[in-house]
């Protein structure tokens, strides 16, 4: 009787799990925690769309050509960008304002430096170091050497609150931009001429270079 019940009863045998259901549910979470980690990022920082085309400042702009001044001095940039704040302060708050949909102080810091770095052509000048064009001449004619587009870039940043630098390395400018509450207000590298650099990065050839500041 023993063995009969044995024998008729339905005995329950495990079923094994397959090994590639636990690894397609281990992608499944790194991919929900990465696109979490980007959606979060987006969301605290977003970032510039439809950054303007130089033609569209076009009207904020006048006709006449400023002068080109002469001097690096800290003091005698500063007077130019001063001389100049209010037709920047207009062009800064146009681009910003058409790209960034918040007022997010890294969203516009990066869209005034893709806005430079994109309309604005690099024009190499061996007289480097003689003379440097006013940021509104620069704008209207769209073609500007390193310090030049620095420059530009200075005025714009300046006009939206941030701390600028200039920083020079042998035969060669760029710009650099702390952000109030961004990376522990960190220098932020704003290297135009390279049209495949992103905000803060510089090429290694000019990363490797000595430098001096002059914060303005």
């Amino acid at each position: 009787m023993e063995n009969d019940v044995r024998e008729n009863s339905d005995e329950i045998i495990p079923r094994k799990r397959s090994p590639y259901f636990a690894l397609i549910a281990l992608f499944t979470a790194v991919a929900i925690f990465i696109l979490s980690i980007q959606a979060y990022f987006y969301l605290i920082r977003p970032q510039p769309v439809n950054v303007p085309k130089l033609a569209e400042v076009a009207g904020l702009l006048g006709s006449e050509l400023q002068q080109p001044f002469s001097s690096y001095r800290s003091d005698a940039l500063t007077q130019v960008i001063r001389e100049t704040r209010d037709n920047i302060k207009q062009v800064a708050n146009f681009i910003v304002s058409k790209s960034c949909s918040e007022a997010d102080p890294v969203c516009q810091s990066k869209a005034l430096f893709y806005f430079v770095r994109d309309e604005i052509s690099y024009v190499p000048d061996d007289r480097f170091a003689d003379q440097l064009e006013n940021p509104l001449t620069t704008l209207k004619t769209g073609g500007a050497d390193c310090e030049d587009m620095a420059i530009l870039l200075i005025a714009l940043e300046k006009a939206v609150g941030n701390k600028v630098r200039l920083v020079f390395v042998p035969g060669h400018a760029y710009a650099q931009v702390s952000i109030p509450d961004y990376k522990g207000e960190q220098w932020n590298n704003l290297e135009a001429t390279c049209k495949t650099c992103k905000f803060g990065e510089l090429p290694n050839d000019i990363a490797i270079q000595k430098k001096d500041y002059r914060e303005l």
